[in-house]
């Protein structure tokens, strides 16, 4: 049996899931009023504000998965939605039948916790390639690694998998802090999100070292035939010793993250150590490389005053921040809505693992309101028409609708 997915902080045995009213520190001056039914407007608005948006969950089916750590659909027209197991299977559902698409237990890690199969992601032109990504941990656990599949007549090619890319974990002891989601975008550049290799306040200072993999987001060019290429337009490609790969530094565990395909604009749910869960923005226009901070910030509170934040890299404070005073323990990034529900359209979608609520922000004027939902949600993801859909760790799949 797989581990219940704990909050990626090594203090933290034992979840509950408790109903949760986040206190939300924003970067900018506006000051929010979350509840489960308000939502408060920023200072600096005019005029009526807008109601806040209705939503809830819908359950899909009574489908039951063991560990479901991903779902999302495919760039293909279908409406077939895809699952991931932490133990290695993906799964296929249509309507409320599902199919197994893959089994690929033997190349994970076994046991659960923050290790095993931990997301997928479909190349833009899957349609016509059928090329999908995979990230896990290595069977002994000391590695995080992409490969990708080719997919013929709905099935996936055997011997069709092509390892991308390598990330070593270090310290190699520990099992936490592995990341990561990955992402394709249309021009074929593929990220990653990788953690700072686990243990309590990274003991390597992996975050804020440029010469390693750990704690940063990636960007590569996967190859056809494996491997990958960095693009040259990646912020530190020239910079001497530092590995090119290296799209943005300074984060602990950025679990979850997404691109919103409306502005380019990055959004990473760092999961945090002790007091507070933060969201990152990057947008499109923004300074490249930014330094999320960790290990000398957590959120936007000291954290280790010895670290000294990389020489060169460009600071960016946190866009949201909420602390674990009032119940939060592990922050799941979610997306920018862009699906039917036309009040919540453009507003981003996270929760926590140990409440049962998702909160809905809004750029624009850094309105938030929270919702009742479902514990332990560990992933948001779209579907063929921006629909988005929850997976809980407890089993469930639930779609986001109108209330």
């Amino acid at each position: 049996m797989l581990a219940r997915w704990p909050c990626a902080c090594q203090h933290h045995g034992m979840l509950r899931r408790r109903t949760l009213s986040f206190l939300i520190i924003l970067t900018t001056a506006a000051a929010l009023a979350i509840g489960s039914g308000q939502a408060g407007a920023s200072g600096g608005s005019r005029g009526a504000t807008p109601p806040a948006p209705n939503f809830g969950l819908t359950r899909v089916g009574n489908l039951q998965f063991t560990a479901p750590v991903w779902v999302g659909g495919a760039p293909d027209g279908t409406n077939t939605l895809y699952v991931v197991e932490q133990g290695g299977v993906i799964w296929k559902v249509n309507g409320t039948t599902r199919t197994r698409f893959v089994d690929l237990h033997r190349l994970v890690t076994a046991g659960g916790g923050e290790q095993g199969l931990l997301s997928m992601a479909f190349a833009t032109d899957f349609r016509t390639s059928g090329r999908f990504f995979v990230y896990f941990s290595t069977p002994a656990g000391t590695a995080g690694q992409v490969r990708s599949y080719l997919v013929r007549g709905g099935r996936v090619v055997s011997g069709s998998g092509k390892v991308i890319i390598t990330v070593p974990l270090a310290p190699p002891t520990e099992t936490n802090h592995n990341g990561g989601n990955l992402w394709v975008q249309a021009n074929g550049t593929l990220f990653l999100s990788v953690g700072d290799g686990g243990g309590g306040g990274d003991p390597s200072g992996n975050s804020q070292r440029l010469d390693r993999l750990m704690g940063k987001i990636l960007r590569i060019v996967p190859k056809a035939g494996g491997g990958y290429v960095v693009p040259r337009s990646n912020p530190y490609y020239r910079r001497a010793g530092a590995r090119k790969e290296v799209w943005a530094l300074g984060l602990r565990n950025p679990w979850r993250f997404s691109i919103d395909g409306a502005t380019g604009n990055m959004w990473i749910g760092d999961v945090g150590q002790g007091e507070f869960e933060e969201i990152d923005l990057i947008k499109a226009s923004s300074v490249a490389g930014p330094n999320f901070g960790w290990r000398r910030m957590e959120g936007n509170t000291v954290y280790a005053a010895g670290t000294r934040l990389t020489p060169g890299t460009p600071y960016v404070k946190p866009r949201i921040v909420y602390s674990h005073a009032n119940g939060g323990c592990s922050v799941t990034g979610g997306v920018v809505y862009r699906g039917p529900i036309e009040s919540l359209r453009g507003w981003y979608l996270y929760a926590d693992f140990c409440d049962n609520e998702i909160t809905a922000y809004q750029a624009s004027s850094s309105r938030s309101v929270a919702r009742v939902a479902t514990g332990g949600i560990v992933h948001f993801g779209a579907g063929a028409r921006g629909e988005v859909y929850v997976v809980s760790n407890a089993g469930g799949i639930y779609r986001i609708t109108a209330s």
